[in-house]
This record gives structure tokens, C-alpha cells and sequence, in this order.
């Protein structure tokens, strides 16, 4: 740790909430991110490839296409020329994982960590964790080769201008360093702690897990939430357009009926003024002024929320910036590791397990519905995208049963698969039926939807024509359990 770092805390309370702030000053900038430049091998010259670098390692390779557009999802790929970091920096990680299970605060816990951060203003908190990739594979040895991952734009279509919560992981080790013996050790370990990963988030829904790898795995299996304290740069500032109050506006009262001389030219305009109220003015949203404050994906916090000292540097500082051994990391991009293990050196039950958790689609629904009446749903069934002149979810009918979805499979199981068999019964929403029998089929377990893709088949109704192949490979797989 870098002794004369600057490290300040403080919990702030804003809008109902509160949130701990941490100020890091002269930090030993060896863990963060930053851009890289346009390095993409595939020869597209608008992608951006940004960096998750710890020590002299580059340790996640994120390519930004269009140019680092924010509303894009990346490309995402555990770094070929990672060689292992320092041992200095995993003992700094080590001690304060066990700080913080030996009941030491965030604050006191985590501040060898801190140390190691890059300047600027971070939030701390805990939260848990799908040990995923967001969809369905577990996250040890799933980024070997680079491709697109969905939620990892920093500004999510789904969820909008709302805060989140991140909640799944990106490696900080390659799968080679899994070890069955370490794992029969954690097994019983993570049965007792308080905290079971410390995470540093890199983008989007997706962080990275700096400490707690073979417990995730033992979590998994052994069906224990994955608790994770958070670290999460604030960098973004946000504006809020503000609508104002209607101004009154003082209008004479019109002329008396009698008083208005019938003989004038304009008497048919007096007339018609002395018997209609005047229209009121339209109200329109106006631009606040300036910057209304700042945020990160948990946290939207106005300006008059922050501590002065950290507001100032948040404004003076940099979002930014590379760390003084960038060439060192750079040189280390094009090395390539001589051997790759995937997912198949994990035992099959936690693959298995990490297929039912919860994927980036139920997330992001979860975050932008805050309900879903069963008045709305019957909407929805009826092809209807509004219910009581009031849009449900979205104007498009497709991405409206998409998230319907994805929020009842987050939030009930039940009225998910009850939504679900009723879409698929309804011939007039064929377009969705597929999309919907792909998603419900991942309750392996759930009698109700065996039976009613048992009777689907039998019944050789061409309603049920796009889920017949979802459908007999759902009884097939049924059967031989």
C-alpha cells in the first residue's frame, strides 16, 4: 500500500438514501481501468479498446465499438497476456477480504485496497452477486474468447437514466488457476462469512471479482448468496431537465355583454371573448441550469449532496487518465498464454446451478418495470401495449412481452410461468410465442409447464407450431431425469 496516499470517507445522505463516499488522493493508481486506444485485431478502426489492469497486468480486454459509443455493448475477453500479479498487490486484496469477515467496516476493511485505487471519488457498499456472465454460463473461464456481452454499455436502453445495481462478474484469474482441492476447503468456508468477494466495477452490469474466485464456485453449489463488498468509481455527470410551475398570468376580465357595441367591426370577437375562459399556457420542460450532479450506476447524487473537498475534486479531476506503467501493460496485449481451460474443469453441478440464476434480461427488466398488475398483463394478452390510455412498458408489443417476462421470471416464478403459457395459448401473439417458450423452458423442474408442453405436443394444433422443437426437447430432457 502507498503510505502517503490520501484516503477519506463519509456517508452522505441525499433524497431518502445514503451513500459512502470514499476520496482516494495520490493513490497508487495499480488497479482501475483505462482507454487504450484503437488496438482491435479485426482491423475496425472505430472500436476503442479499454482496459481492467492490476499491477503491470492488462487483466480484461474491453472492446468499445463505434467509436466508445456508451449506449453499445462491448466485446469482452479475458486478457491473453496476463501472467499473474504482484504478490504485494494479493496480499493488500487478501487482507482486506479478511478484514472485512473478521467484522471490520468498509471503511477500515478495504483500505489496503483503496490504496491501490486510481485518484477520484468512489462508493462502497455491499451487494450480492450472480457468479454469471449474465447469461446462464458461470463466469470463471467464460470470456476466453472476445465477444459480445449484453450490459455491458455504460448507459443501459432497458433501465434508462435509473440507478442500478451491478451484479455480475468478470474474472480477475484464468481458469487454470482452479484447483478441486482449494474448492473442498471453501465448500465450508463460505457457510460462514460475512462477505464472500470483493468486486471493483468495470462496466455496465459487469465487475470485476478481485478476491473470491473458489468461493463463488462453492456458493454455487452449494446454493449460498454470493456477497460481495463493491467499489465504484463515480465519474459521470448527469443533468435533470426540471419542469416549472404553471405561472399564474393576470388577465383582464372581457368587457360586459352589455357594454359592447354591436355595431362595431369587432363586436364578433368581443363577443366571443366574453364567453370563453382563456387557454391556459402550455407547460414545457425546461433545461436545468448546468450540471445537476453527479453519478454512477448505484448512485445519482446532486451537487449540493457531495462534501465540498469531494466535490471539487470531482470537478477538478480526471475521469480519465492512463497510469505511469501503461507502456508496460501495453506491451503485454499481444502476448499470447499457452493454454486455455474453459468452464469443463468445473464440477457439472455448478454449471448446472449457474444456468438457473437470475440472466442479464431479468435484470434489466427488474430495474425499468416497478410493477406489473395483473389488469396490465391481461392488456398485454390481448395484444395491447396500453392499459387505462397509459403505455405498460413500451410502445413496441415485442419488447413490451421481453421485459413483461423478464420481471415475472425476477420477480415470481409463478405468475411467470402463468403469463408464459397463456401467451403461448393465444394464436394472434405467434410472433412472441418462441421467445416465450425459450424462457419459460429453463424451469427444468416446473410440472406445470412439462404438462403443458406434453399436451402441445400431442395435440398437433398448428397454433403450437414455433414451440414444438422447444417443446419435445424440454419433455426429452424431463424424461431422462
Amino acid at each position: 500500500m502507498n503510505l502517503s496516499v490520501d484516503i477519506k470517507s463519509e456517508t452522505v445522505d441525499y433524497d431518502g438514501q445514503s451513500a459512502l463516499l470514499v476520496s482516494i488522493k495520490d493513490g497508487g493508481g495499480v488497479l482501475g481501468t483505462c482507454m487504450a486506444g484503437s488496438i482491435d485485431q479485426s482491423g475496425n478502426t472505430s472500436s476503442r479498446t479499454r482496459l481492467f489492469y492490476i499491477g503491470s497486468e492488462p487483466v480484461i480486454n474491453l472492446i468499445c465499438p463505434n467509436r466508445a459509443n456508451k449506449q453499445s455493448d462491448k466485446l469482452v475477453s479475458f486478457s491473453p497476456g496476463f501472467q499473474g500479479y504482484d504478490q504485494k498487490i494479493n496480499a493488500a486484496i487478501t487482507n482486506s477480504f479478511n478484514r472485512l469477515n473478521d467484522g471490520e467496516s468498509l471503511t477500515s476493511g478495504l483500505r489496503d485496497i483503496f490504496g491501490l485505487l486510481e485518484d477520484g471519488i468512489y462508493a462502497v457498499y455491499y451487494s450480492d452477486y450472480y457468479p454469471t456472465d449474465g447469461n446462464g454460463i458461470f463466469f470463471w473461464g467464460a470470456y476466453n474468447i472476445s465477444h459480445e456481452v449484453h450490459g455491458t454499455a455504460e448507459y443501459n436502453r432497458a433501465i434508462g437514466d435509473k440507478t442500478y445495481k451491478p451484479c455480475f462478474l468478470l474474472p480477475t484469474q484464468p481458469m487454470d488457476y482452479y484447483a478441486a482441492r482449494t474448492k473442498m476447503g471453501t465448500d465450508e468456508q463460505v457457510k460462514k462469512r460475512r462477505v464472500q468477494g470483493i468486486v471493483y466495477h468495470v462496466s455496465g452490469l459487469y465487475s470485476a471479482l478481485l478476491k473470491g474466485h473458489h468461493g463463488a464456485v462453492s456458493c454455487v453449489d452449494c446454493g449460498v448468496p454470493f456477497r460481495c463488498a463493491v467499489i465504484e468509481k463515480i465519474t459521470e455527470p448527469y443533468v435533470e431537465r426540471k419542469t416549472p410551475a404553471p405561472v399564474e398570468t393576470q388577465t383582464p376580465p372581457p368587457a360586459p355583454a352589455e357594454e359592447i357595441d354591436p355595431e362595431a367591426p369587432e363586436a364578433a370577437e368581443q363577443l366571443d371573448a366574453a364567453g370563453e375562459a382563456p387557454a391556459p399556457a402550455p407547460i414545457q420542460e425546461m433545461p436545468a441550469n448546468g450540471v445537476t450532479g453527479f453519478r454512477s450506476p448505484s448512485v445519482k447524487m446532486p451537487l449540493e449532496a457531495f462534501p465540498k473537498d469531494m466535490l471539487r475534486q470531482l470537478i477538478e479531476g480526471r475521469s480519465e487518465y492512463k497510469p505511469p506503467h501503461f507502456d508496460v501493460i501495453s506491451a503485454k496485449l499481444m502476448t499470447m498464454r499457452r493454454k486455455s481451460i474453459n468452464n469443463n474443469a468445473l464440477p457439472y453441478s455448478v454449471l448446472e446451478r449457474a444456468e438457473r440464476l437470475p440472466d442479464c434480461e431479468m435484470v434489466e427488466s427488474a430495474y425499468a418495470v416497478s410493477e406489473l398488475t395483473d389488469e396490465q398483463l391481461d392488456c398485454l394478452l390481448a395484444g395491447n401495449v396500453e392499459c387505462n390510455g397509459k403505455v405498460i412498458i413500451s410502445p413496441n408489443f415485442y419488447s413490451s412481452i421481453v421485459t413483461a417476462c423478464g420481471f415475472l421470471q425476477f420477480k415470481n416464478i409463478k405468475r411467470f410461468v402463468d403469463f408464459s403459457i397463456a401467451v403461448m395459448e393465444n394464436p394472434e401473439l405467434a410472433a412472441v410465442h418462441e421467445y416465450v417458450a425459450r424462457r419459460v423452458s429453463s424451469q427444468t423442474e416446473n410440472s406445470k409447464i412439462l404438462n403443458f408442453f406434453q399436451s402441445a405436443i400431442e395435440s398437433g394444433d398448428p397454433k403450437y407450431d414455433k414451440i414444438i422443437t422447444i417443446a419435445q426437447t424440454f419433455v426429452k430432457r424431463n424424461k431422462k431425469k
